[in-house]
């Protein structure tokens, strides 16, 4: 009986830490760029991420300075997900989804807002290495 207890919080042991070593944790700075749909010029994109086990919290923007909070976000494996409020009222919203790989993250962000404050387009970012 003790030999199976043992296997058993064995095996529990190394699923916890697969799971933990498949999630990737992206707290940090975050900078590459954004390609809005039907245009050719790429804009500048920066991130701060702050990650507590599954929970995104953090700020984006085209620079350090300028950026835009958000809470609530999530991390599912190597996909986050998470929503920035716009507008002074939070009339508007952007939507990003991301898939992270080493020190890099792609993805899409969907913004809505007032017309015309609405479209999408495709964000790559790069871990800031300080």
């Amino acid at each position: 009986m003790k030999k199976l207890y043992l296997f058993a919080v064995l095996l529990l042991g190394a699923m916890v830490s697969e799971a933990a070593l498949s999630t990737p944790n992206v707290t940090g700075k975050w900078s590459g760029t954004l390609q809005m749909d039907g245009q050719n010029d790429a804009k500048p994109a920066y991130s701060i991420f702050t990650q507590n086990e599954n929970k995104l919290s953090g700020s984006i923007g085209p620079n350090e300075s300028e950026q835009d909070s958000f809470k609530g976000g999530k991390v599912d494996g190597d996909k986050l997900t998470f929503d920035v409020p716009q507008g002074p009222n939070g009339e508007g919203s952007i939507h990003v989804e991301m898939q992270v790989n080493g020190n890099q993250m792609t993805g899409r962000a969907k913004w809505s807002g007032p017309p015309p404050s609405s479209g999408s387009g495709k964000v790559s970012l790069k871990r800031v290495v300080e």
